[in-house]
């Protein structure tokens, strides 16, 4: 259907523009799906539009790799070869000590995988999940925020972090499931608040995202063997997936861009207000529809009425039918 294919690529764009600014891709393709199943009227459930969604970050995590493919070059050759030309930072002892950050950095993924994301996964259900964690994101920005003033004062490189910043910042990794939490910014925050320089922190933030996409990404992909239909995966929807990926790439290349300016120049604050401004509408939305529904039942019940007193088969049961209240001798007339 067209509408799928409609969807399918605003999705992608959404993961492309939300994925590395610090206001949670999850929460604006959650958002973006109750919007598409609320016009529709069709849910396509959980299972299925989250491995949606780790798919297009499967995209997204594509940008990461090209957009440092130069770094990670030069990275190969130290480790292989300890090339003394590709500059201190990449030589073999420095670049075994950020693999071993990023490694520190994903561990306490493990747990959470382990115990805690059949819980998450069921918040992705909720329709108030999304704008809390929106508020949850705006809330620590705007702390940060007050410490980032001023130019980029002169933090921490690679060479001064150790594993305890990591682990930290891998602990903040752990709310990125969280729908509306961000993962770009609780991990940019932890680090800028643990005295890394602004472009350290945004990169490490970008390196730590790849392993725990790819393994959110194995995971998925053993359910879709094990279970396509559950998944919804037809030859279509297959289709559909593949080329948000690309989109979400592609679109995805530009935000890294966008978000390095962005924290070079201290202002998440803008972020913020947006993210507040976004849960407040959502909210408001999600009281909306929910009145809507109320009505809607009402409607029903006055329509179910009617077509009992009309002598619809409902009627044959009841206070209103033969042997009931009214139909008695003894009862007490209006």
């Amino acid at each position: 259907m067209l509408i799928d294919w409609i969807e399918a690529l605003v999705l992608g764009v959404v993961q492309g523009v939300t994925e590395f600014l610090p206001v949670s891709s999850d929460g604006h393709l959650l958002v973006t799906q109750q919007l598409f199943a609320w016009l529709t009227g069709v849910n396509r459930g959980g299972d299925e539009n989250i491995f949606f969604d780790v798919m297009l970050h499967l995209g997204t995590t594509a940008a990461i790799l090209y957009h440092y493919r130069g770094p990670i070059r030069l990275g190969l050759r130290g480790l292989l070869y300890d090339d003394p030309d590709v500059g201190p930072d990449f030589r073999r002892p420095m670049v075994k000590h950020v693999v071993t950050l990023a490694i520190v950095a994903t561990l306490p993924l493990v747990p959470f995988a382990l115990f805690l994301k059949k819980w998450v996964d069921g918040l992705f259900e909720s329709d108030t999940a999304a704008p809390v964690g929106f508020l949850i994101s705006a809330a620590v920005l705007g702390l940060v925020s007050l410490k980032m003033r001023g130019p980029d004062a002169s933090g921490r490189g690679p060479a001064a972090t150790t594993w305890v910043d990591a682990l930290l910042i891998g602990g903040a990794q752990m709310l990125a499931p969280l729908p509306g939490v961000s993962r770009s910014g609780t991990t940019i925050v932890a680090a800028l608040l643990l005295g890394l320089s602004r472009v350290w922190a945004v990169r490490f933030s970008l390196m730590i995202a790849v392993p725990a996409v790819l393994g959110a990404v194995a995971n998925e992909l053993k359910d879709a063997i094990k279970d396509p239909d559950k998944l919804g995966l037809t030859s279509d929807r297959v289709a559909q997936t593949l080329v948000a990926m690309v989109l979400a790439g592609t679109v995805g290349y530009a935000a890294i861009l966008w978000l390095i300016r962005v924290v070079r120049s201290g202002k998440l604050w803008y972020f913020s207000v947006y993210l507040v401004v976004l849960a407040v509408v959502v909210l408001g939305l999600v009281s909306a529809k929910r009145g809507g529904s109320d009505v809607g039942a009402s409607s029903n019940a006055l329509d179910g009425t009617s077509r009992r007193l009309d002598g619809g088969p409902a009627a044959a049961t009841g206070p209103l039918g033969p042997g009931g209240a009214v139909d008695r001798p003894d009862a007490p007339r209006p």
